[in-house]
C-alpha cells in the first residue's frame, strides 16, 4: 500500500503504529478530511461553496430534486466546468434512479443519469450511483458506456442493501458495491470475495462524530466478515477506486 493511502496515529501507550486509513467513499458530513469524500447537493456546489484544502468532494445531480429536464445542458457545462477546476472534486455522485421516491419521471431519470454516466467516463472520474429498484437500468446504462469508451471508471452502488443474487449480478457486470450500517450478509461477504467493497456513512446516527461513525461501520463489516478493520481497511484502500482516486 502507497504511504497516501496510511496514516501515522497515536496510540494510547505514546507509542506509534502505522494503519491504514479508514476511507470513506460517501458522507455528507462536514468534519470530515481527505480520508472521506463529502457529497455536495446541486445547491452547494453551485453556489461556490468553498473547496476546502485537504477535503475530497463529489457532486453530481440526485434523483430525489432533478432540475426541469430543459435546464440539463447548461447545468451539465457547468457541472463539467467545476470538475475541471476543481481537483479537490474526486468523483461524480451521486446520482441515479429511484424508482420509489424521486420528483421527477423514470424517463427524465435516466436522461440525467446518463449524462452524468457519459461525463464521469469523459473525465475518468468515479460516479457515485444511487439505485432503487433499477438494476437494469444502471446495466444498460452501462453496456452503453463500455461501447462508447475503451475504459470505464470505477462504478460505485452506493449504500448497497439488495441480496446476494443481485449483487452477484451487479459484480458480474463491473458494479462496486459500497457498504453502510445496513445491508445483506451474502452481498457483503460477495463483494470482499471479489475485491469490490467499499465503506461509507451515508448515515451517521445521532450524537456520533464522523471518526467515531466510520470506524463503527468498518467494526461492524469486519466482524460479519470474520476479518479485522484493518485488513478491511487494508483491502478498501487498494481497490481501484481509492487507487484512482488518491493517485
Amino acid at each position: 500500500m502507497s504511504e497516501e493511502i496510511r496514516a501515522t496515529e497515536s496510540c494510547s501507550d505514546g507509542q506509534c503504529a502505522s494503519r491504514p486509513k479508514l476511507l470513506d467513499c460517501h458522507t455528507h458530513s462536514h468534519e470530515v478530511g481527505c480520508q472521506a469524500i463529502r457529497s455536495l447537493t446541486y445547491t452547494e456546489w453551485s453556489d461556490d461553496i468553498t473547496v476546502e484544502e485537504g477535503q475530497l468532494y463529489s457532486i453530481g445531480f440526485h434523483p430525489w430534486s432533478l432540475p426541469p429536464e430543459g435546464s440539463l445542458v447548461a447545468l451539465i457545462d457547468q457541472m463539467q466546468s467545476r470538475l475541471s477546476s476543481t481537483p479537490q472534486i474526486v468523483a461524480v455522485g451521486e446520482c441515479g434512479v429511484d424508482k420509489v421516491r424521486s420528483n421527477a419521471t423514470l424517463s427524465e431519470q435516466l436522461v440525467w443519469l446518463e449524462v452524468q454516466m457519459r461525463l464521469a467516463c469523459q473525465l475518468d472520474r468515479p460516479i457515485l450511483l444511487h439505485a432503487v429498484r433499477a438494476w437494469a437500468e444502471m446495466i444498460e446504462i452501462r453496456s452503453q458506456m463500455a461501447q462508447e469508451f475503451a475504459q470505464l471508471p470505477p462504478m460505485v452502488l452506493h449504500g448497497f442493501r439488495a441480496r446476494g443474487e443481485v449483487a452477484q449480478m451487479m459484480l458480474s457486470k463491473g458494479f462496486v458495491l459500497s457498504f453502510g450500517r445496513r445491508y445483506d450478509a451474502e452481498a457483503l461477504h460477495l463483494a470482499y470475495e471479489a475485491k469490490a467493497i467499499l465503506v461509507e456513512t451515508d448515515e451517521i446516527p445521532n450524537g456520533l462524530t464522523h471518526r467515531e461513525a466510520i470506524e463503527a461501520v468498518y467494526a461492524h463489516l469486519a466482524e460479519q466478515l470474520s476479518i479485522t478493520p484493518e485488513l478491511l481497511a487494508s483491502q478498501v484502500a487498494e481497490t481501484s477506486f481509492w487507487q484512482q482516486t488518491l493517485r
